[in-house]
């Protein structure tokens, strides 16, 4: 059962404008122990202005837990007003909203936050989920929302599989979320859908990634003891990464919004979630550390190799008109990425460049794979 979202209870909306308000500069100031920045662009920012309604789904790919803060923050600090946020019940009121409330006094139930059981396919859950978002949306109360989602299979039975990748690719979106912005657009409120992308130039939990995933085996084991042990193991990893946190980050976090599209009361809830992926997809940006690793990632050994293909990456992204943007010069930018990249030991840079974490290369490699696919 998801707390406030209990069968035959009222739901109770716990959002407080002004606690927001204070929160935010707090959360901002702790973020930018780990990061240097938080960006947001005018562009994006116009884009949610130019709406001219509050009634709008922001939907989010999601790659770490800082997604839902960030963008959080920078609505409350630019003005644009705090969505309430559809999140794993881990993050809002389980074990992580609970450590977070702990060491920061920060109670993330008050920035209105719906929590939500991950990993469910009780329908139950989901329809007490949409119906609040029906409400809000009504009430012109912009919803935020992490839709990624796969089926996967465990024995014989197929599970539902929500929230980021481990291995740094995009989940569909699942459509069930959206079918209240067609409710509600049926009742003739102009609803919008904004597809939203959080970038990182490193993403704090990245070290954590394996381990995770292996206390998510563990938990879905069919030994009741095994996966005991996996609750265990993923609270305690959890646990770790907070006592860690201010030396994980690094670089910065860029938000992009995507083009925002009004719901039509003809379209299926399904149109609606791939139309919102494939746009959140196109806007998320490439970090020039993601690029190198893609590069490396393909077989580049030797720093001139590296170098060269790079060229040709950028030139065909700069063609192309992808999200990707460069702070400083081509060659210090390649420089500072492996620099970054062997400081975080997942490669050696001498000679020769060599990689000691294979998987972490793969990582940043596959959350920018997606704009290749149809570039040629």
């Amino acid at each position: 059962m998801l707390p406030g979202l209990q069968v035959g209870k009222m739901f109770v909306d716990r959002f407080d404008a002004e606690y927001c308000g204070k929160a935010a500069l707090l959360l901002e100031g702790l973020m930018l122990k780990s990061y240097s920045s938080i960006v947001l662009s005018e562009e994006s920012k116009k884009r949610i202005l130019d709406l001219g309604t509050s009634s709008i789904i922001y939907a989010s790919l999601h790659k770490s837990h800082f997604d839902y803060i960030s963008i959080c923050v920078k609505h409350v600090l630019e003005g644009l007003g705090c969505p309430r946020t559809v999140a794993g019940r881990n993050l809002l009121s389980g074990i992580t909203g609970k450590v977070t409330k702990l060491l920061t006094r920060i109670d993330m139930m008050k920035w209105g936050a719906v929590p939500i059981k991950r990993g469910s396919s009780v329908s139950r859950d989901l329809f007490e989920v949409c119906s609040k978002i029906e409400e809000f949306l009504k009430s012109d109360k912009p919803i935020l929302t992490f839709p990624e989602t796969e089926m996967i299979k465990i024995g014989e039975k197929l599970s539902v599989k929500t929230g980021r990748t481990y291995s740094g690719r995009i989940r569909k979106f699942a459509s069930g979320l959206f079918n209240a912005a067609i409710n509600v657009s049926k009742e003739g409120k102009k609803v919008y859908i904004v597809p939203v992308s959080v970038s990182y130039d490193f993403v704090a939990e990245d070290r954590y990634f394996s381990k995770l995933a292996k206390a998510d085996k563990m938990k879905k084991s069919g030994s009741a003891l095994t996966a005991f042990a996996g609750k265990l193991y993923y609270t305690f990893l959890e646990f770790h990464f907070y006592w860690n946190m201010y030396r994980l980050g690094k670089g910065n976090i860029y938000i992009d919004i995507g083009q925002p599209f009004l719901v039509e009361p003809h379209l299926s809830k399904k149109e609606l979630a791939q139309r919102a992926q494939e746009e959140a997809a196109r806007c998320s940006r490439i970090t020039m550390p993601a690029l190198v690793s893609y590069v490396i990632s393909k077989g580049a050994t030797k720093k001139n190799e590296l170098q060269l293909s790079m060229e040709r990456y950028v030139a065909l992204l700069n063609r192309k008109n992808i999200n990707f943007h460069l702070s400083m010069g081509p060659e210090e930018s390649i420089d500072k990425s492996l620099h970054d990249l062997e400081e975080r030991k997942i490669i050696s840079c001498h000679n020769d460049i060599s990689v000691k974490n294979q998987q972490m290369i793969n990582y940043y490699a596959n959350t920018i794979a997606h704009h290749f696919e149809h570039l040629g």
